[in-house]
């Protein structure tokens, strides 16, 4: 739908209305809506901007109540405002002007409209996103129409615009803009880096606003001083230097632009000492087994999500991107393709089905994200903290720690890999990491090389530090060990082939606490292993054929939807090709007709 592009002349809005919408308004109850009167004194700007909205607003809004109460009235009290206030630019919207329209809205009788400030910013956006080129002009910028690539978008947290509405002086905003766009279009930073910069550069701003200084008038004295400030504030080393050191750059960035003097700023006058800081929970597995006890009293979504993670141990960014056609069904074997990447990883059936019944129960399709939140948008991982901890709060389990920080997770499931057998070189490749360094480090693998080089240089008699005596009570601790190691692996045989008669799962977790024995001794005692795979393999084995087939069933089906939707799409671009490829040699005979005659 398009409006007339005179901006002097009545719109009347029922002439675009289609369908049942057309009819359900009352011409004289909706007057004040229906008729657009363009040729009021209002700048041709505004005139342009509030027509575009109409028209997007009459294309897609297809529910009369929410197109009248929630759209079409707010817009012509906008409309209203712009003429009374002799607004030049909806982009540029001051934040005392949003207050001022809000309680006009507010003020008028009769109508109904959720929120102002929501109209406001889906008029900014809208607005923003139809320009072809990036608006930098605006106060308030939209990711999504910065034309940027997707590989510099956030993953899991989802950025949606930046705003200048804070920074009041218009010299200040304006360098400030001005350095944002630097960092999109010059940097390649990613949205997520641009966002930290952008916080340490606003926070800086404001502190000149509060001085009631402009960006010109910034000498080493001002900088010195808000320096020392950020230095007073109860921060960690690494924040407090992050921070010094974003202001710094844009600060070198307004003296290479020459919008301040030259000035030198000794950064390491102003930098806190700081030591790497490893960020690990205490007791990691045990926290992760409770939870795992505690996962049938969570809301599917955050059991479902928290047992991708616990048992495929993937990056949260990329298991909030999953979508049904990632897990694959193929060679008898369940695979995960990890989102945004060419690799693909083998994963336990059973998180498959789970995933397949997930699925199932919530009508969800191939093509769709698995994991929503409340509002039906996808989760971020800001989101998925604050439900996760929310929920662990309610039912008083993990003391208000989060188990799935940082990469916490990820090292106890590396730990299982490697306990279970795995070499690091198919646990790195299994990860993705880009080198081996961090799977050593997760595995202990540096220490273990050392207790048992340890171990060999000392079984020499040459090496023992203390000639035969001492070798000789090597020798006698040695057989005691042995003794003690034997007797450990019978009491872990027994206890298997007990909980084995008994019909009853064989977990590691129930058979160390019975017996008192580590759960790494289950893993690395190459007897126990085998003993406990056979065990489960046993107990699983009918109920793994039951989920085989179902997966298999499932994703055949789902498989060949998706190829009968693919040939729609291939029979549809046939059709239109074929319609292309007449028109084109309806033109090429007039053409050749044409070219006959002129001979």
């Amino acid at each position: 739908m398009k409006m007339k592009k005179t901006r002097n002349e009545r719109i009347y809005l029922p002439e675009y209305f289609t369908g049942r919408i057309a009819n359900s308004f009352d011409l004289e109850k909706d007057k004040d809506i229906l008729f657009w009167d363009f040729s009021t004194d209002v700048c041709e700007t505004v005139k342009g901007q509030i027509e575009w909205i109409l028209s997007h607003i009459v294309k897609n809004i297809k529910n009369s109540e929410e197109c009248r109460n929630q759209y079409l009235f707010p817009l012509k009290v906008l409309f209203q405002y712009a003429e009374e206030a002799k607004l030049s630019d909806i982009l540029l919207m001051e934040t005392v002007q949003e207050q001022e329209y809000s309680a006009q809205l507010r003020s008028k009788p009769g109508k109904c409209c959720g929120s102002p400030g929501k109209f406001i910013d889906f008029c900014r956006r809208e607005l923003f996103l139809g320009e072809k080129e990036p608006a930098w002009h605006a106060n308030v910028w939209y990711v999504d129409g910065l034309n940027i690539s997707l590989e510099r978008r956030a993953k899991g947290s989802v950025i949606q615009c930046f705003s200048f509405l804070d920074i009041v002086i218009p010299e200040n905003r304006a360098a400030f803009r001005e350095y944002t766009k630097y960092l999109f279009c010059i940097t390649g930073q990613s949205v997520g880096t641009i966002m930290i910069q952008h916080t340490y550069v606003r926070e800086f701003m404001r502190y000149l606003e509060e001085k009631g200084i402009a960006v010109s008038n910034t000498s080493f004295q001002t900088v010195k001083r808000y320096l020392e400030h950020l230095r007073m504030q109860r921060l960690k080393p690494q924040s407090c230097n992050n921070k010094i050191q974003g202001t710094i750059r844009f600060i070198s960035y307004l003296q290479v632009k020459e919008l301040i003097c030259h000035f030198e700023i000794p950064a390491a006058h102003f930098l806190k000492k700081a030591y790497p800081v490893r960020n690990e929970i205490r007791g990691l597995d045990e926290k992760l087994e409770q939870l795992e006890e505690n996962l049938y009293l969570f809301p599917e979504d955050l059991r479902v999500m928290s047992e991708v993670l616990i048992h495929t141990g993937i990056a949260k960014g990329k298991m909030l991107l999953l979508k049904g056609k990632d897990f694959l069904w193929q060679n008898k074997t369940s695979w995960l393709r990890i989102p945004e990447t060419e690799r693909k990883i083998p994963i336990p059936d059973i998180i498959h089905w789970i995933v397949i019944r997930y699925m199932k129960r919530n009508k969800k399709e191939m093509e769709q994200y698995l994991f929503l939140n409340r509002k039906g948008m996808r989760y971020t991982t800001a989101g998925f903290c604050a439900d996760f901890m929310k929920q662990c709060s309610m039912l008083g389990i993990l003391n208000e720690e989060y188990v799935f920080k940082s990469n916490g997770y990820q090292k106890e499931f590396c730990k299982h890999l490697y306990q279970s057998g795995a070499s690091i070189q198919v646990i790195w490749d299994y990860m993705g990491y880009a080198t081996d360094e961090r799977v050593k480090e997760y595995v202990g693998w540096q220490d273990e090389r050392i207790a048992c080089a340890a171990e060999k240089y000392f079984a020499q008699e040459g090496h023992s530090l203390g000639g035969a005596v001492l070798m000789a009570k090597y020798d006698k601790m040695n057989e005691v060990n042995r003794q003690e190691s034997q007797r450990k692996t019978e009491m872990a045989l027994q206890e298997i082939k007990s909980a084995s008669d008994e019909g009853k799962n064989v977990s590691v977790s129930e058979l160390s606490r019975k017996t008192d024995l580590s759960k790494g001794f289950f893993y690395k005692n190459e007897q126990v292993r085998t003993a406990l795979e056979a065990a489960r393999q046993k107990k699983e084995g009918e109920q793994q054929l039951k989920i085989r087939k179902e997966i298999e069933e499932y994703s055949l089906e789902k498989q060949n939807e998706l190829y009968k939707r693919e040939l729609k799409m291939l029979k549809e671009e046939n059709e239109e090709l074929k319609k292309e490829n007449q028109k084109l040699a309806k033109a090429l005979d007039k053409a050749r007709l044409a070219y006959i005659e002129v001979l």
